[in-house]
């Protein structure tokens, strides 16, 4: 037999190799020289914590390693087996098997210095998760007189278990709490492994964990299904969005239709296989609803806007391009309006000029100023589309985002061609009735006032010997012709007015001018014609001021003002007043006659307009028209007060100077 150390060798019968029969560790440190500082360096260079205990647990040895994990060696009168922790974890009952001749193992647990008692811990001392080896140490007689302990830290592994399960418990938290229906499904039989409380109350509480899909919602479509296997399959995300799912929900034979958007999550195992998946299906059943509701609103307010004769046109707010227009703008445009044109093809589809016919750039296309925000109103442009050339009047308004819908320009317009051609051609007779009237007031000029001139002649012939024949039997019908002709003069000078305001030749020469002198003269010529009508005239005596207007005009001012007061206020005093203020000079005339009705005041300064009927009241209804624009050639301001059977008052202002 060969010896070695440690071992004794010996051959095997059946195979003739030689193996070695092992020995006791006493026979072993026989051998070994000063085996007793084999052992105490052994111990004491350990890594691995150790404490020896006398059989009633008070301790007796600890190596380095110890004082290293604690901080601190127990106190003489420590006893292993009244450790407070390791008696309130019930360890302790454990442990003394050791004295029995077991080897124990404890559970890790969390163990702290500080929180004994008996020991007087360091400040550096921290809290640590360990495990527990005992096992009896045995003396030469065979009875256990010792045991000892080793120690395990754990705290790096215990921290990192803790916070597994810790997140683990929130993640489990929120899957619990969240909105959101989810479930986790193992295996390709798709085995419910978890549900959390909406998935199963939306389920109508149905049994779900432990189940297949099959097993708790039979009638699933096989689509579905197909749609979690291709994800076990593939080891893919898969989303859906909208996706119906017709089923029995609630489990009582009330098949309904509800919409989802699911995604689906592959799961892997630590070989990162594929073994399963979960899901997030968020019910969007009222949205889809809410959608489809306002999408056949709309559809339902498409068709009503396609029945309207006036056209309509859309345009997205921030673009300007057109996303919608009924049935009447296709009809001008001659099909379909192109929608969402590029910004570089828009002047190829788009075609707008204004009424002049100037072609108008992208920008200032009706529909891109209203998408910028400028609100249109009666804006005038000529549309040339493949059906022709249209003459519209657009508007438009912004119609702020609403249930469910975006904002949107809305752009309604008139077709106004015929309103055009209809204008253009009253036009054309205004231009033809002015040009008649200036080329009939100028042939009448000319005979009327050589007829003036013969009946001013005859007049005086008659006054010059009033006892004459001729003056006895033609006097009074040559003053009348000489009325009447001056009277028709008048009316002549009128048409020649309006025709110089109609064509723009109304000219206007400024010179200083005594208002209060000038209207003492004019109305001085009216004397003979008040005495006539019996009214009395009377004249304010402002101190004479000087402003600077045309003479010629402001006489004929003056003269309307008497003659309409004359006329419409017969047998009743006219006032006739001039001051200073206002924007400069002011005049009122004022009459006690048949008076005017407010719905007249502003329309008896138009051109042929009058308060009353010609049939009682002779003239044009030039008079005023004339004096307005006279009036406002001159800077002024012409209005007036009146009321039925109360006369009337007009009342003129006049700047002082004319403005540069």
């Amino acid at each position: 037999m060969a010896t070695r150390i440690g071992q004794h060798w010996s051959q095997d019968p059946l195979s003739g190799t030689v193996a070695p029969e092992p020995r006791s560790l006493r026979e072993q440190l026989a051998s070994v020289p000063d085996s007793l500082a084999l052992l105490e360096s052994l111990f004491t260079h350990s890594p691995v914590p150790y404490a020896i205990f006398t059989a009633d647990g008070h301790c007796l040895l600890t190596n380095p390693a110890f004082l290293q994990m604690f901080g601190v060696g127990p106190p003489p009168e420590y006893s292993l087996f009244r450790d407070e922790l390791l008696v309130k974890l019930g360890y302790t009952q454990l442990l003394m098997r050791a004295v029995s001749g077991e080897r124990v193992q404890t559970p890790v647990f969390w163990y702290d210095v500080k929180e004994l008692e008996h020991v007087r811990a360091p400040a550096e001392a921290r809290r640590i998760a360990i495990s527990c080896t005992g096992f009896p140490l045995v003396s030469s007689s065979g009875g256990v007189t010792h045991i000892a302990v080793a120690y395990k830290d754990m705290t790096a592994e215990l921290s990192a278990r803790e916070a597994a399960q810790a997140e683990r418990r929130n993640l489990l938290q929120v899957f619990t709490q969240a909105p959101v229906a989810i479930n986790v499904l193992r295996g390709y039989e798709l085995r419910y492994e978890f549900a959390n409380p909406l998935l199963q109350k939306l389920m109508g509480g149905r049994e779900l964990t432990g189940r297949t899909q099959e097993e708790a919602i039979p009638d699933l479509s096989p689509e579905l299904l197909s749609l979690h296997r291709g994800v076990l399959e593939t080891g893919e995300r898969a989303v859906v969005q909208e996706y119906p799912v017709t089923i029995d929900y609630e489990g009582h034979g009330r098949v309904e239709t509800k919409f989802w958007n699911i995604i689906f999550e592959p799961l892997r195992d630590e070989r990162d296989q594929v073994d399963g998946l979960v899901s997030f299906a968020f019910d969007v059943t009222e949205q889809v609803l809410a959608r489809q509701a306002v999408e056949n609103q709309q559809k339902w307010l498409e068709a009503v806007l396609d029945l309207m004769p006036m056209p309509v046109v859309m345009a997205d707010p921030g673009s300007g391009d057109l996303n919608f227009s009924n049935a009447a703008a296709d009809r001008l445009y001659g099909g379909n309006i192109p929608k969402d044109v590029p910004r570089a093809a828009y002047a190829e589809h788009f075609h707008v000029t204004d009424m002049a016919g100037q072609r108008l750039s992208v920008e200032d296309i009706p529909s891109k100023r209203a998408a910028r925000g400028e609100r249109l109103d009666g804006v005038e442009v000529h549309w040339h589309t493949p059906a022709g050339r249209y003459s519209l009047s657009i508007s438009s308004e912004m119609l702020p985002a609403m249930h469910g819908h975006p904002s949107v320009v809305v752009i309604p317009f008139l077709d106004i061609t015929r309103l055009k051609t209809v204008e253009q051609h009253l036009q054309e007779a205004v231009r033809a009735r002015d040009e008649f009237l200036s080329v009939a007031s100028h042939e009448l000029k000319t005979p009327l006032t050589s007829l003036g001139l013969r009946l001013q002649s005859l007049a005086r012939a008659v006054l010059a010997d009033p006892e004459s024949e001729l003056a006895r039997r033609h006097g009074r019908e040559v003053e009348a012709m000489r009325r009447q002709v001056t009277r028709l003069s008048e009316l002549v000078d009128g048409l020649l007015d309006v025709s110089r305001i109609s064509t723009g030749r109304l000219r206007i020469a400024y010179e200083p001018v005594d208002l209060p002198a000038l209207v003492r003269e004019v109305a001085a010529r009216f004397e003979l014609e008040a005495a006539r009508s019996g009214c009395e005239l009377h004249v304010t005596q402002a101190e004479g001021f000087t402003g600077t207007w045309d003479r010629l005009r402001l006489e004929q001012v003056v003269s309307n003002l008497l003659s309409n007061a004359l006329k419409y206020g017969a047998g009743a005093p006219v006032h006739i007043d001039v001051a200073l203020g206002g924007l400069g000079a002011r005049l009122w005339v004022k009459d006690r006659g048949i008076g005017i009705s407010p719905e007249a005041h502003a329309r008896i300064f138009q051109k042929f307009e009058r308060a009353v009927s010609e049939r009682h009241y002779g003239g044009m209804g030039l008079g005023l028209y004339v004096t307005r624009t006279l009036v406002e050639a001159l800077g002024g301001t012409i209005q007036v007060v009146s009321q039925p059977g109360e006369g009337a008052t007009f009342q003129v202002e006049l700047p002082l100077q004319p403005a540069r």
